[in-house]
């Protein structure tokens, strides 16, 4: 389908290609472009050739709000522009727009694990942007593996990863650093986790895509409006986790190592010494592999099965610990991890298969340089997230 027109936007849900004119996308110049929620291709005039759907609106659908801030923090002089607001609101997208509008060197901490797109989901990522339609265009310089899509009981986790990446921003010296961050506003632990977020980046201005909330109000604030075309439902964002985890995955290996030469993080396991007495085999069946450390208990077995509150009381008491965990090979089977080199983060993995006897693990990824594996808190099923039960 050719569409020929001047000054219109068409709000894309497929594949447009631009054989004439000019267009562009969150104001970055496009040629081709493939959009699965919406997307506004500005085109000022000319033909594009489309596969898939679209909607025609006259004129231009950024908000003027939009236009007018850019020119706001140019001539102010604010460099440290934090992000603020609630899910589908548009930030990530306002964030592209200040990449392509702001003139020098931009960095961009994206700090929304949930759907992350520097990096990838459970991860936060940082990048140097040049002009892009979309954060997933910027190459990851850095990052901090979380190991869950929700910051929601792991703030301190965030906090430390996203203190690491404003560092590491620090040092970059660009003219320009963007935060865009969760769309967790709500609440007690979302305010404080808000705060302190602002305390560690201390923002020269907070952009907030809607209302400025109470909390924020001592801040130097300005509200811009939130420009979202289409909100994403739960099965579209999973579905957009998945793809993501794909993409990071593509030309993946295998990669067998011995936990004697990489360091295990966000987990107990290979961390105490072994056991081998009786108590725990008369009240666990056919036991593989079983450690204590200081505080907990390790325990591989066969197969599945319940434990009684007596039996896990028994055997805290008799071990000393507070941590019993008791697992099966197949709960690491496609465990998300974050794999790391010396002192950068390198990206996604899955867990493939753990020998508990030798002490070698394989790892799916595309990192060449491996220094240490971080424990994720789910598994990958066929794309999907699965809660998995590790030490």
């Amino acid at each position: 389908m050719l569409v020929r027109d001047s000054d219109v936007t068409l709000l894309l849900e497929g594949k447009a290609e631009v054989v004439e004119g000019y267009a562009e996308v969150f104001g970055c110049p496009v040629k081709e472009i493939e959009a699965k929620n919406l997307t506004p291709l500005y085109l000022r005039e000319g033909a594009v050739k489309i596969e898939g759907k679209y909607i025609p609106v006259k004129g231009s659908t950024i908000p003027e709000s939009w236009e007018k801030v850019v020119e706001e923090i140019k001539s102010s002089g604010w460099r440290k522009i934090l992000l603020f607001g609630e899910t589908d609101t548009g930030k990530s997208s306002f964030a592209v727009w200040l990449v392509n509008k702001l003139d020098g060197k931009t960095c961009v901490i994206d700090a929304d694990i949930g759907q992350a797109d520097i990096g990838h989901p459970a991860a936060m990522g940082i990048g140097i942007a040049e002009k892009c339609a979309s954060l997933s265009e910027i190459p990851m310089l850095d990052g901090f593996f979380v190991g869950s899509t929700s910051p929601m009981g792991r703030e301190a986790r965030c906090l430390r990863g996203f203190a690491k990446l404003a560092a590491v921003a620090k040092e970059i010296n660009a003219d320009w650093i963007i935060v865009d961050t969760t769309g967790w506003t709500r609440g007690r632990k979302a305010r404080n986790y808000k705060l302190a977020k602002i305390e560690i980046f201390r923002p020269d201005v907070i952009v907030c895509l809607g209302e400025i909330p109470y909390y924020l109000e001592e801040f130097n604030t300005i509200t811009v409006e939130t420009f979202v075309p289409k909100k994403r439902s739960r099965e579209l964002r999973g579905a957009i986790r998945s793809e993501r985890y794909a993409r990071w995955l593509e030309g993946a290996n295998v990669v067998s190592l011995s936990v004697k030469d990489v360091k295990l993080r966000n987990t107990t396991l290979f961390k105490g010494r072994r056991v081998s007495d009786d108590f725990i085999r008369e009240i666990l069946d056919t036991v593989l592999f079983a450690e204590t450390g200081p505080d907990f208990l390790n325990v591989c077995v066969l197969e599945e099965g319940e434990l009684g509150v007596e039996a896990l009381k028994a055997l805290r008491e008799v071990y000393g610990v507070e941590d019993v965990s008791i697992f099966t090979p197949k709960s690491f089977e496609d465990l998300v991890v974050g794999v790391y080199s010396d002192n950068k983060y390198e990206g996604l993995g899955l867990l493939k298969r753990i020998d508990f006897d030798s002490g070698k693990i394989d790892i799916l990824t595309r990192a060449k340089s491996i220094r240490a594996i971080e424990f994720g808190e789910f598994r990958l099923e066929k794309g999907r997230e699965v809660l998995a039960r590790v030490p």
